[in-house]
């Protein structure tokens, strides 16, 4: 969000700027915006719907393995389950997650190749997802691979430029971390009340972000 600055005159006629208080890039801030709208569209239906839908536009992958079920939404599931939530806290920390990446691999790769590389690395998040269970009639939502590859890209990028040291093992020693702590997440989210995560998916976008990134077009 960019707030237009309040100019103040001086004693001598200029104007002098004052840095406006937030300066979110309008890509990420649009992606947070439809996020929201279509959260609260879903909390608004009523819950026949509500479950009906949240099933085609979620990514279920037994959809792909039961050609019975396959159908024009199961086609558009791949793109339209990034924006889908479970709940209100679901949703806030993948828009905190959109404002820390997003924002970051924005301003590094200008708009267009930071929404392709979303794009991109949400795809290979449920194609990572239904590799690990392809029968499975769990719906996947949410914008988690694709948070990782922004989260990916952004990362090679500052190791790159020297701002952030790389160690020893470089960006796949972030990626082992990344791996093992939605692992994790996996396994203890259930049993502590905060549902499953697909820790595959977050897997699958945060290579998927590492190996976009040796392309020359996002360089």
């Amino acid at each position: 969000m960019t707030i237009v600055p309040f100019r103040p005159r001086t004693p001598n006629g200029p104007q002098s700027p004052v840095p406006p208080m937030f300066n979110i890039p309008p890509l990420t801030l649009y992606a947070m915006i439809v996020m929201v709208v279509v959260h609260v569209a879903f909390t608004l239906m009523p819950q026949e719907l509500l479950a009906e839908w949240g099933y085609r536009l979620a990514f279920v992958p037994i959809r792909y393995t039961e050609p019975a079920q396959f159908d024009w939404t199961a086609a558009i599931a791949p793109f339209t389950h990034m924006f889908l939530h479970g709940g209100w806290m679901h949703i806030m920390m993948n828009s905190l997650m959109l404002l820390a990446f997003g924002a970051g691999a924005e301003r590094m790769l200008g708009p267009k190749r930071t929404a392709l590389l979303f794009v991109l690395c949400g795809l290979t998040g449920a194609a990572a997802q239904f590799a690990i269970a392809p029968f499975s009639p769990v719906p996947m939502i949410g914008a988690s691979g694709a948070l990782s590859g922004l989260f990916a890209a952004l990362t090679v990028r500052l190791q790159q430029s020297g701002m952030m040291p790389a160690g020893r093992f470089g960006i796949w020693g972030m990626a082992a971390l990344w791996i093992g702590l939605s692992l994790a997440m996996g396994f203890i989210g259930g049993s502590i009340g905060a549902g499953d995560v697909a820790w595959a998916a977050h897997a699958g976008g945060f290579i998927a972000g590492v190996l976009l990134m040796r392309i020359r077009y996002f360089n």
